[in-house]
């Protein structure tokens, strides 16, 4: 008889053990549920924002022969295939004052911060501004091949503090903020945030929409390039609610 006894007993508290584990089930279920979807939507507007922060950085070397100050590298726009949108540095990182020919659209003026720089390296961005035009009078014209010399071209594709600025205007604007939703695809009832932080540790961030409950956040580390074309290490943290 207490054989039996203790055998009911054993059967009664797994059946108990077992009603207690449905129930935290169907109690937990739908918060796991909405935890799973909050952190599909978080990877996902991650790549949207990255998508929106990017665009491409050409930088072209170029080794020249010539002792003089100003120079006009011919025809630069056209062979390179690029607008008047440049930054140029010399080896020292010194940026020199840039100019495109008012008698010859495609002709890039340089005068530079020394003469005695045999190369340089020209940085072209549809984010950075466009250069004026001035008449290259005094300044030394150098032909392709024999003036001058394009000895390696790369584009790479980085974030831009210019555009994060841009995006973070957007989301604080009452009238475009609706826009940046449908453009990024925001589910009713969730709502997003991020920040910025510059190399020197500076933050720029978006202001609260809603009133945020469960947040959920990424930090990614990124390269970013400023408006002088330098490559700096960031982070961009990414929250949704």
């Amino acid at each position: 008889m207490n054989k039996r006894g203790s055998h009911v007993g054993v059967i009664l508290s797994f059946v108990i053990f077992v009603t207690f584990v449905v129930f935290l089930y169907f109690i937990l279920s739908p918060q796991l549920n909405v935890e799973r979807d909050k952190e599909s939507f978080l990877d996902y507007l991650r790549f949207q924002l990255m998508e929106e922060f990017s665009t491409n950085l050409t930088s072209i070397t170029v080794s020249i022969d010539s002792s003089t100050e100003c120079v006009v590298l011919k025809n630069f726009l056209d062979e390179i295939n690029v607008s008047s949108r440049l930054i140029v540095k010399d080896s020292e990182g010194d940026i020199s004052n840039v100019y495109i020919s008012s008698s010859d659209s495609d002709d890039l003026i340089i005068d530079r911060v020394s003469s005695s720089q045999g190369f340089f390296k020209v940085y072209y961005s549809d984010e950075f501004e466009e250069r004026s035009s001035i008449s290259p009078e005094g300044c030394d014209e150098l032909i392709k091949e024999t003036g001058y010399e394009i000895t390696l071209i790369k584009e790479e594709r980085y974030v831009f503090d210019t555009k994060v600025l841009d995006l973070l205007n957007e989301y604080d604007d009452e009238e475009t903020y609706e826009d940046l939703r449908e453009r990024l695809n925001i589910p009713e009832g969730s709502d997003f945030g991020f920040n910025f932080v510059y190399s020197d540790e500076t933050i720029i961030k978006t202001e609260e929409k809603g009133t945020p409950g469960n947040v959920y956040a990424r930090e990614i580390p990124v390269q970013y390039v400023d408006e002088e074309a330098n490559v700096l290490l960031g982070k961009v943290n990414v929250k949704v609610w």
